[in-house]
């Protein structure tokens, strides 16, 4: 039984740096490990703040998904604090992580992803040249085009948050999780929440 490893190292385009090691026995995994080497200090920025703070500063960790750091942070403090979140909270919250999810997957695919199938390696493949005619940074034509597209579901949350990213729009308010009304004058009834 020869058990080969596998050493991915750093594991590109993600936010930080990545190490991963797999154990491959007879073309199966048998064990994985990854190791992040990169420590931001968000723990350390919070200890001894008030816990509230931890929606300020947490959706500043990453300029492509700090909506989910939000609504992590939301949700541990509804947790903490056994707080019933009303319906509607929920519901922006749900509305919130899909639109992200949404912009987040073009915006991965074509400008971290796709961009690397242009690097100067791999210019003997017979798919080179498209590949650098569609995914070149810049100036690609699907590039520019699933850029454009990923800016969309962003303006679906700005709507909630009054920005993105960076989006604050989820606070405590007497123990109830509740949505601010950042722009109530330019919603109609139907979108603000208590």
């Amino acid at each position: 039984m020869t058990i080969q490893s596998l050493d991915i190292s750093p594991v590109g385009r993600v936010e930080g740096d990545l190490d991963v090691r797999v154990d491959i026995e007879h073309g199966r995994v048998v064990n994985a490990w990854t190791h992040a080497e990169l420590f931001r200090g968000f723990e350390v920025i919070l200890r001894g703040k008030d816990p509230q703070a931890g929606l300020i500063v947490t959706p500043r960790i990453c300029g492509i998904c700090g909506g989910s750091h939000l609504t992590s942070a939301s949700w541990a403090l509804d947790t903490a604090w056994e707080t019933e979140v009303p319906r509607n909270a929920i519901l922006a919250r749900n509305l919130g992580q899909i639109v992200e999810t949404i912009q987040s997957i073009p915006r991965y695919f074509y400008g971290l992803f796709a961009i690397d199938l242009t690097n100067r390696k791999y210019r003997n493949s017979r798919f080179y040249e498209e590949a650098t005619r569609r995914f070149a940074a810049f100036t690609g034509k699907s590039y520019e085009l699933g850029i454009t597209i990923s800016a969309k579901p962003v303006e679906i949350y700005a709507l909630l948050g009054g920005q993105w990213p960076h989006s604050s729009y989820m606070e405590i308010n007497w123990g109830i999780a509740y949505i601010v009304r950042i722009c109530q004058d330019m919603c109609n009834d139907s979108l603000v929440f208590p």
